[in-house]
């Protein structure tokens, strides 16, 4: 097979819809491991290949590639290859890398024996913008992660977890991956089941809204089981015992409470700072709610650290045959790995959830349709199903104060993130959370 043309790869790498990198210029592209792959009918060169900018970090991508007389050419895009990647990791198989190896692995749970049609079908899907997503036999989905980082994926972490370790179900289980094992270690591929006729809570809560002036018994009592299974969800992570060391438990400390604190206190300062040039009326809030992050400090400290998701909000929930599944178990984009499965009070999830359901009527409002005022009955009634779910959980605070200032402080750090983001990407936005903030009452 000929080998790939290294001096090639830029303009390769510029032609992918998956590449970070195609506004900045890149000075060199070396690779860091790779295989060869003969696959049946199939071979190509597997790639980890280290982009170097002329400014900026170096940043590592995976690619499937074969060097053609016209130029290097993506090996994905030939089916038979597709089958013979899942094929690896259906199969166990391991095959051997310059400097390492990787590694096939099926997940044979009870539950996750999915009968794949023959011959296996083919579909790509072009919503992915950072990765590359295929659809096999309308059954599983494989996700090609391009951008590669250093240490353990969270989103196969989780995902081998939650299927082995747990009876949570309200997720597309993951069925199998392929992994990188030595120096350039990294997950490359992940299969879950797939979901047909799903659509994410996002675009469903935004229907609803459009819909229903006054809230319908019918959508609360979805938000009620949506907070249940958020609920489930946590209790799941919690049932760790003391030998994973990942995900059991740990003890919530006061360090811990003074240390996120005043994290949101730093926060407080950059971002009214940025913001109040154009929201002047914020710069009279400071004070109220700088006291609020502080009240956080000075919870008396209960309740467990445990594994979150970390990045949840109405986008990162399913709703098909009339069930709530959480998927994308990856954390904040923007954080390092090990950030990301940081142990952490499972009250941060309930709060991106809330500030989600926020952002859904403000949307609506921004389109002239229906009026506010419906976040509160949709607050409520998640809570209740979370808290009915999760009644006596030893990893929650084990009053109700410490629970409300808790949730209400990490509402508040989700809140200085929107207002950075808005200012950033859609300053037309930015007055959601920014109004957002100003509603928040003073604290006593």
């Amino acid at each position: 097979m000929t080998p790939l043309d290294l001096t090639k790869l830029p303009d390769f790498l510029k032609g992918q819809r998956w590449f970070a990198g195609k506004a900045w210029p890149i000075k060199s592209v070396s690779v860091a491991d790779h295989v060869i792959m003969e696959l049946g009918t199939c071979s190509f060169t597997l790639a980890i290949i280290e982009v170097v900018y002329e400014l900026g970090q170096p940043e590592r991508y995976q690619l499937q590639a074969r060097q053609t007389p016209e130029g290097v050419v993506s090996a994905l895009e030939d089916d038979d290859c597709v089958r013979a990647v899942f094929n690896l990791a259906r199969e166990g198989r391991q095959v051997t890398s310059g400097s390492g190896r990787v590694v096939g692995e099926w997940i044979a749970s009870t539950d996750s024996g999915v009968a794949l049609p023959e011959p296996l079908t083919v579909r790509r899907l072009t919503v992915e913008q950072s990765n590359t997503s295929l659809v096999l036999g309308e059954r599983v989905i494989v996700k090609v992660i391009r951008k590669l980082e250093a240490g353990v994926n969270p989103e196969y972490e989780v995902g081998r977890f939650l299927a082995t370790k747990t009876s949570f179900r309200a997720t597309p289980q993951l069925m199998g991956a392929l992994n990188l094992e030595g120096p350039a270690g990294a997950t490359l591929a992940l299969a879950h089941r797939f979901v047909p006729d799903a659509v994410d809570g996002w675009k469903y809560t935004l229907e609803r809204l459009r819909q229903e002036k006054a809230l319908s018994e019918r959508f609360l009592g979805e938000m009620r089981e949506l907070g249940a299974r958020l609920g489930d969800l946590h209790k799941a992570f919690a049932s760790a015992g003391p030998e994973d060391l990942a995900f059991s438990p740990e003890p919530l400390l006061q360090e811990d409470l003074q240390r996120w604190s005043a994290s949101i206190v730093g926060e407080l300062g950059v971002t009214l700072a940025d913001a109040g040039r154009l929201h002047a009326d914020l710069e009279g809030r400071r004070d109220g709610l700088i006291a609020y992050a502080k009240r956080l400090a000075q919870v008396a400290p209960s309740g467990q650290k445990i594994r979150i998701h970390g990045d949840l909000h109405l986008g990162q929930v399913l709703r098909s045959e009339n069930q709530w599944l959480f998927f994308d178990f990856e954390g904040e984009p923007s954080r390092s790995f090990t950030a990301r499965r940081e142990k952490y009070s499972a009250l941060r999830d309930v709060a991106g959830m809330i500030r989600s359901f926020d952002y859904a009527e403000a949307t609506v409002s921004l389109e002239g349709g229906q009026p506010r005022g419906r976040v509160g009955p949709t607050r409520d009634a998640f809570l209740e199903g979370y808290r009915q779910a999760t009644r006596g959980a030893a990893f929650l605070p084990d009053n109700d104060e410490a629970f409300n200032v808790m949730l209400r402080a990490f509402e508040l750090e989700k809140l200085l993130y929107e207002v950075r983001y808005e200012l950033a990407n859609r300053p037309d936005w930015v007055r959601i959370p920014v109004e957002a903030l100003l509603r928040m009452e003073d604290a006593q």
